[in-house]
């Protein structure tokens, strides 16, 4: 790879992963077990952890270098759900960094499909104590405790440390932290897979669900997601902001223009814009075309202490 050589937009190679409650895939990842694949352009063949450790900043920014190094600070993929996933939760930054030497896991999830048994579980109806939820799993009696919701395409949910969730029969996009730390607290019967529950129930907010619906355009400490209606050119204005950009499509079809490039911008295919990128456009290549953005929101580099 040239150091000196401009940096242009990327589209990567899928990772797909079939799981017992559906397939799995890795739009956008370096977690080490799964490092998406630079899938055209004079950068084609290069794993995007490669790409970042090469071009730094270049690629990401200086926001996100100054607390995620040289790991790419973001991770997309799709859930396929035909069955129902098991309950988990995700630690926050601070226990997972004490605990783990990991990044924690906050995530978006936006519901690209939802079918007739369609549902997400997130929290609990009321509050209730740690007794009473630890005996529910016991006596796979979960179900009653849990908030319900029944999803609706074009939604989006906000995955908080300490929320236990779960999905059944939907397609979701999970925009995340880049990392794959959780604890799956309930598998409702089965006995295939390890469950985490002592370890991680300290994680777990026992609060009766209070929260509002957010839409997609809900800044979190870690990223920014903002949905986009693309009716006609628009360009991206340098000097605004230091982070990379990544635009998936939801509906329709674009492109971005950078330079003399042009990167179309299709339902299932994201394409990253490098924090080096700074004058492109993207442009409608059908009516009503619909993408979200995601980028970098402004952060505090960690402290030592929250290393150790």
């Amino acid at each position: 790879m040239e150091d000196s050589k401009k940096l242009t937009p990327m589209r990567f190679l899928p990772h797909s992963v079939q799981m017992p409650w559906g397939n799995l895939e890795y739009k956008i990842a370096d977690l080490g077990f799964v490092d998406s694949m630079a899938a055209d352009g004079w950068l084609g063949g290069n794993s995007l952890s490669d790409i970042v450790q090469t071009y730094l900043e270049r690629v990401v920014g200086e926001t996100a270098f100054e607390w995620y190094g040289t790991q790419f600070p973001v991770m997309i993929k799709t859930l396929d759900v035909e069955g129902r996933t098991s309950l988990h939760v995700n630690p926050d930054d601070e226990t997972a960094a004490q605990r783990y030497d990991a990044f924690g896991k906050t995530a978006l999830w936006y519901v690209e499909e939802a079918g007739p048994d369609a549902r997400l579980y997130l929290g609990f109806k009321k509050d209730v104590t740690a007794a009473e939820f630890y005996q529910a799993c016991a006596s796979d009696n979960v179900l009653p405790l849990l908030h319900s919701v029944r999803p609706v395409a074009g939604e989006s949910y906000l995955i908080t440390p300490g929320l236990i969730h779960a999905a059944k029969d939907v397609k979701l996009l999970e925009i995340a932290e880049s990392s794959e730390l959780w604890f799956r607290l309930h598998d409702w019967g089965s006995t295939d897979r390890e469950l985490h529950l002592e370890e991680a129930f300290d994680l777990i907010d026992f609060r009766g669900w209070k929260k509002s619906l957010p839409s997609a355009d809900t800044p979190v400490p870690q990223f920014t997601v903002s949905s986009v209606a693309l009716t006609s050119a628009l360009k991206n204005e340098p000097g605004l902001e230091n982070s990379f950009h990544i635009y998936i499509c939801l509906k329709g079809a674009a492109a971005v223009i950078a330079g003399e490039g042009k990167y179309p911008l299709k339902p299932g295919s994201p394409v990253l814009v490098p924090a080096e990128v700074e004058e492109y456009t993207l442009v409608p290549d059908a009516p009503d075309t619909l993408l979200l953005e995601v980028r970098m929101s402004r952060r505090e580099p960690p402290s030592q202490e929250e290393w150790k």
